[in-house]
C-alpha cells in the first residue's frame, strides 16, 4: 500500500512531514480499527452530533462570561444531553432536583442508571 511506503519515507524527516508520519505510524491500528472490530463506527459523527447543540448554543451566545458560568453551562448540558439519551425532558427533572434540593432530601437519579432500549 502506498501510505505505508510514504511512512517509511517521510518517519525519519525533520519537519511537518516526519512529524505527521510519525503519528500515522503510532495510530495506525487505530486508524482501521473499524474495519476489523464490528460495531466500530468508521466516523465520529456520533459524538459529533452529541456535542451539536453546546456548539450552537456557545455559537449564538458567546459563551460565558467567567468560569461560575462555564461551570453551570457544562452541567446542564451535560443533563440535557443525559436527559436526551435516557428519553426524558430536562426541564422535569431540573424542577425534581432543585425541589430535592430546597426540600434538604437527596435528588432522584435511579433514572440515570435504567437501561435504554
Amino acid at each position: 500500500m502506498i501510505a505505508y511506503r510514504l511512512i517509511t519515507i517521510y518517519e525519519d524527516k525533520q519537519g511537518d512531514a516526519g512529524k505527521l508520519a510519525r503519528r500515522l505510524r503510532r495510530e495506525l491500528a487505530y486508524l482501521l480499527l473499524f474495519l476489523q472490530e464490528g460495531g466500530v463506527a468508521p466516523t465520529n459523527n456520533h459524538a459529533e452530533r452529541m456535542l451539536r447543540f453546546g456548539v450552537l448554543w456557545r455559537k449564538r451566545s458567546l459563551g460565558s462570561i467567567n468560569d461560575k458560568g462555564d461551570r453551570w453551562v457544562e452541567r446542564i448540558m451535560s443533563l440535557r444531553q443525559t436527559c436526551r439519551i435516557r428519553g426524558r425532558r430536562t426541564y422535569p427533572v431540573l424542577v425534581d432536583t432543585m425541589n430535592s434540593f430546597f426540600s434538604g432530601g437527596p435528588p432522584n437519579i435511579s433514572w440515570i442508571q435504567e437501561k435504554t432500549n
